[in-house]
């Protein structure tokens, strides 16, 4: 076997861990795809299995789905947050979440779904544009390259995949409108992939707190870069901090490479260094206080 398709045998066995996380009686069919791969589908009202897919399903929001779900529906982020969500985790990692609230009902189904289809279905999540393909992304790391990859899900109930209608998967993500969701996402989802691919790593609940912030709420993070010593801790261009000021497209672009940058080092951020000088200093204070702790700890327990 060689390291090619062992990587997306790897690969294949983790996204389908995802998958079956989300779906009821599905299969993912072991084939690897490409954009220039063919799939058979075609989904339309009047199809006996329509909406279906809308239930018993656990559907993950981008940061990009978040932004354009709020907007959508002429709400703040923390109220569609409040409304509309609840936190999970990202599967086999300790990365906290934002997923869709489903209807309290029989069926678990979304709250945005109806008899006669999506009401919000021109910003529908990213989930729900690419099904039935899931992507997953084969990084090596070291090498700084990646190939995308993708696979074909069937559930049981589903029907358009019966149907005659033929997709190059590019074709499908171009028809869907996810492209655009694939280019803001992309640092945000190179850092879900690396936690993913290292395994159940130790994040610091800093760490941690910050991912689900940048994940989840711009309001909050606005707040984070304007009214806190952020703009003092970088070296970042004027025109830069114009843009983000005025375009909150271009501040979700920002916010995620920041993140990229603040979890693993990846970036163009340059950290001014009388902020390093402050931040080794916090740290080295940090350090002497537990060790302080600890030794008092260790008087006071008996021998």
């Amino acid at each position: 076997m060689n390291s090619e398709q062992k990587g997306f045998d790897e690969g294949l066995s983790e996204i389908k861990k995802d998958v079956e996380a989300k779906v009821k009686k599905s299969v993912v069919v072991p084939e690897y795809l490409t954009g220039q791969s063919k799939i058979y589908f075609r989904c339309y009202p009047g199809i006996g299995c329509f909406t279906k897919c809308c239930s018993g399903t656990r559907i993950l929001l981008s940061p990009y789905d978040i932004y354009a779900l709020k907007k959508r529906l002429g709400m703040t982020y923390n109220e569609f947050l409040a409304t509309y969500t609840q936190q999970s985790f990202i599967d086999n990692t300790p990365l906290p979440i934002t997923i869709l609230k489903m209807k309290n009902d029989e069926t678990k189904s979304c709250p945005f779904v109806t008899a006669e289809g999506c009401t919000v279905y021109a910003d529908r999540p990213l989930t729900c544009r690419y099904y039935p393909v899931g992507m997953g992304i084969m990084k090596q790391f070291d090498k700084g390259t990646g190939t995308n990859f993708f696979i074909k899900i069937k559930e049981d109930h589903c029907l358009g995949h019966n149907e005659a209608k033929a997709w190059a998967i590019d074709e499908w993500r171009a028809d869907q409108g996810s492209t655009v969701y694939d280019e803001i996402n992309n640092d945000w989802m190179e850092v879900v992939l690396k936690a993913k691919t290292l395994g159940m790593v130790e994040f610091s609940q800093k760490s941690l707190s910050l991912f689900f912030m940048v994940s989840s709420n711009l309001d909050a993070f606005r707040k984070f870069v304007f009214e806190s010593n952020f703009l003092n801790a970088y070296e970042i261009e004027p025109e830069v901090v114009k843009r983000i000021k005025e375009d909150e497209i271009e501040l979700l672009k920002f916010s995620l490479s920041w993140l990229r940058f603040t979890m693993y080092g990846e970036g163009d951020f340059k950290v001014k260094e009388e902020a390093r000088k402050t931040a080794r200093e916090r740290l080295i204070a940090e350090r002497e206080e537990q060790a302080r702790l600890e030794r008092e700890r260790s008087h006071r327990e008996p021998d």
